[in-house]
């Protein structure tokens, strides 16, 4: 029970940023980096205000909203100077790093003689742990509720249909570049916002923090879509939560077994292997040569491979 509290306790905050990543990479067809800078960026900002004086909450919205002026900044570079969004993602997570440390003024702050939200959850009496739980909860729920309410209005609607298949949006009249500008913004905003609860719940702000933290965020997503293959959007977010709960426990696991700290991604990658396959392949993975099901595998794995390919970024 104790590993299962753990990885709520840690794992819940992070939960923004793999709906973030969901939002690119499922819903926009955008394979942004950017969400990385962000995390980073949020954090910072939320930091430096929060030693400013400013009200935790206040603070948490305007880091959100730093992390989707790193969005927009990807997407106008996207969209206007016609670079590929995974080269664009990239320059800007290079420069988020310089972006957080001029924010910062130096390379850490501490925020533990200052009022977080979790300080202020603690408040009712309960304790550091669930204070963490309660707050991580609540923020992953409200973005989930809020993603699913969007993702069915008629934007929302607009925003899918650009992702899944932009010619056809175009073609019915939807201004498809619009709509990834305002999709890569949305997703920053996201993994802002989850930068900013990494920092308050932690009590200080590193620059480092942002660095490796979309591998956490691509994991969820990737256990979550293996649990949960389907293209419907409640499923698919409720797979995400799952996946970054699931991520955390097998750290927490990991480290409780007594593995050494620089072991625990390679055991992460290791689970996220094992889903994946049996989840694409499920018994047939095990397909004797030669069979009906090892000539379906590898008729799927061709068809996957001839329609797999990097659009050029030049």
């Amino acid at each position: 029970m104790s590993i299962l509290l753990i990885g709520a306790q840690v794992g819940l905050i992070y939960g923004p940023l793999a709906l973030g990543i969901y939002f690119a990479l499922n819903v926009m067809s955008l394979p942004d980096l950017t969400l990385e800078g962000s995390f980073g960026i949020g954090g910072a900002t939320t930091a430096v205000l929060l030693v400013a004086g400013l009200d935790p909450a206040s603070a948490l919205m305007i880091g959100m909203a730093s992390g989707c002026l790193a969005g927009l900044i990807t997407g106008l570079l996207h969209v206007y100077l016609k670079m590929n969004v995974l080269l664009a993602g990239i320059l800007m997570t290079t420069a988020a790093w310089s972006v957080s440390l001029a924010i910062m003024g130096a390379g850490n702050i501490s925020l533990l003689n200052e009022p977080t939200i979790f300080t202020w959850v603690e408040g009712f009496g309960l304790s550091t742990q669930w204070a963490a739980i309660l707050v991580g909860a609540a923020a992953s729920a409200t973005v989930a509720a809020l993603l699913i309410w969007f993702l069915h209005t008629n934007y929302g609607l607009s925003l899918r249909a650009a992702g899944l298949n932009i010619q056809t949006a175009r073609c019915i009249g939807i201004r498809t570049e619009a709509r990834q500008i305002a999709g890569l913004i949305i997703a920053n905003g996201l993994a802002a916002m989850s930068g900013a609860l990494v920092v308050q719940s932690q009590g200080f702000m590193d620059v480092s923090i942002q660095t490796g933290v979309i591998v956490v965020g691509l994991a969820a997503l990737m256990i979550g879509m293996s649990v949960f293959k389907t293209p419907r959007i409640i499923p698919s977010i409720a797979g995400v939560i799952l996946g970054i709960l699931v991520y955390r426990v097998v750290v927490t696991l990991a480290l409780k077994l007594g593995l050494p700290p620089y072991f625990v991604k390679l055991v992460t990658a290791v689970v996220v292997f094992a889903i994946v396959a049996l989840r694409s392949h499920g018994l047939g993975l095990f397909a004797v040569p030669g069979t009906a099901a090892a000539k379906k595998n590898a008729r799927d794995r061709l068809e996957y491979l001839e329609n797999d390919r990097v659009v050029n970024i030049t």
